[in-house]
């Protein structure tokens, strides 16, 4: 997922780490995935959430608002999940149980990848799903399934912020990131072009320039 964001990151001077989650096996809740990367990552921080990784991103600042220098959100959103989304997470678990993570990849490449994706991102997206353990997708949905609704913890963020989506992202829509942006103070805005729900896999360099400016500007 990071493999070309991080490295470039780092060439601008930004050090970054990349925990697979869930860090600790067992681990089926957003809140144990938070203590988890508190305990993994030394002082302060800038959390950079992808998707579940902004669910996530929102309980570490609930958790540890002192370790957050800022915070990134990409292609995420804030609320709860509905009861149809439950329902579709609990579709989604039994088709990783009875298909393995090929068969829930077959289901939800179009829906997280933009139209434009190439070859070459859909098979490496592929070969990525391909490599996690089924009980640990399970755990990932059971998470997002799970999650707390984080419409209020918006008003509470007092650190500079920065909402990134990709304007394909058939998940979270871009009108629905820029309500998320509205709602934390200062927050800004970016929209990564040719991208789905996955920006900074799709387009690593444009989402790692606007990271990197972003980070600099508000460090």
């Amino acid at each position: 997922m990071w493999d070309e964001v991080g490295p470039s990151l780092g060439a601008r001077g930004v050090r970054t780490v990349a925990p697979t989650l869930p860090v600790s096996p067992g681990r089926r809740d957003l809140g144990s995935w938070a203590e988890d990367v508190l305990r993994t990552i030394d002082g302060s921080f800038v959390p950079v959430g992808v998707s579940v990784g902004g669910y996530l991103t929102f309980e570490l600042w609930r958790r540890a608002p002192d370790r957050s220098t800022a915070l990134v959100l990409c292609d995420t959103r804030a609320e709860a999940e509905s009861d149809e989304g439950r329902a579709g997470r609990e579709r989604t678990i039994a088709t990783i149980r009875s298909g393995g993570s090929e068969a829930v990849w077959r289901e939800l490449e179009d829906r997280v990848l933009s139209p434009t994706a190439s070859r070459e991102v859909r098979e490496r997206a592929r070969a990525i799903a391909a490599s996690r353990e089924p009980e640990a997708l399970v755990a990932t949905v059971e998470a997002i399934r799970d999650r707390l609704d984080s419409t209020s913890t918006l008003g509470t963020i007092s650190v500079p912020a920065l909402v990134v989506n990709g304007e394909d992202d058939a998940i979270v829509p871009l009108a629905e990131a820029a309500a998320l942006a509205n709602g934390i103070p200062g927050a800004r805005l970016r929209a990564i072009p040719q991208a789905g729900h996955l920006a900074p896999f799709e387009r690593p360099e444009a989402f790692t320039a606007a990271v990197a400016a972003f980070v600099e500007d508000a460090l």
